[in-house]
């Protein structure tokens, strides 16, 4: 049977400010990841990431808002104002939520337009924030996770529960903006969250 073995993120030390730039669901997309959402309260080893707090990974740093300059911090929120102004928004189709040994999440497919979105992000901060570490890995594909292993259990009961759901059909993951957000992760409870947002929106999209 296969198996959640434990999310690596309880293999690692709390988390607290590490800086990324994601992608935030749309309150109608939000809304019916909720829906998903609720098969995982029968389940005590995976996590229910907070609604609130959804998002599609664009790019995670190496780094925390506490160890770059404000200098570095404002070089590269310069270039991602930039990126964004040049950048036209685009959709991506997300399938029905996929268990494995890590998660629960709904994943959507590559495009030309997410792909230029993630090799931007990584170049500016490569040149910026990121200077002094590798960078870490760009994002297998856009997804958003909806809950994490919290300890070893079965991935194929999850995947069954959220099979029998029978709820409206997704909307698209729509990309208008990107947000940079120092990240806090609570290894214990299996989730990530944030304290504030800096929102940069993409070309056409008015700034609120």
């Amino acid at each position: 049977m296969k198996r959640f073995f434990g999310h690596p993120m309880t293999l690692w030390p709390s988390m607290r400010n590490r800086l990324h730039v994601y992608a935030l669901p749309s309150p109608d997309l939000r809304s019916a990841l909720e829906e998903r959402q609720r098969v995982l309260e029968a389940f005590d080893y995976c996590s229910i990431q907070p609604a609130d707090y959804l998002h599609a990974t664009v790019q995670q740093f190496a780094v925390s808002s506490d160890e770059v300059s404000p200098e570095e911090m404002d070089a590269f929120s310069s270039r991602l104002k930039s990126l964004a102004s040049e950048t036209q928004a685009f959709s991506i189709e997300l399938g029905e939520p996929e268990a494995d040994d890590y998660s629960l999440g709904v994943k959507g497919t590559i495009s030309p337009p997410w792909a230029k979105l993630t090799a931007e992000v990584r170049d500016a901060a490569a040149d910026t924030i990121n200077k002094s570490q590798p960078l870490p890995g760009a994002p297998f594909n856009p997804h958003l996770t909806l809950g994490y292993a919290l300890a070893e259990g079965s991935t194929e009961l999850i995947q069954q529960a959220s099979d029998r759901l029978r709820v409206r059909a997704l909307p698209p993951l729509t990309i208008n903006e990107v947000h940079f957000i120092a990240v806090h992760q609570d290894v214990h409870r299996g989730t990530f969250t944030w304290d504030a947002t800096s929102r940069f929106p993409f070309s056409g999209v008015p700034a609120k």
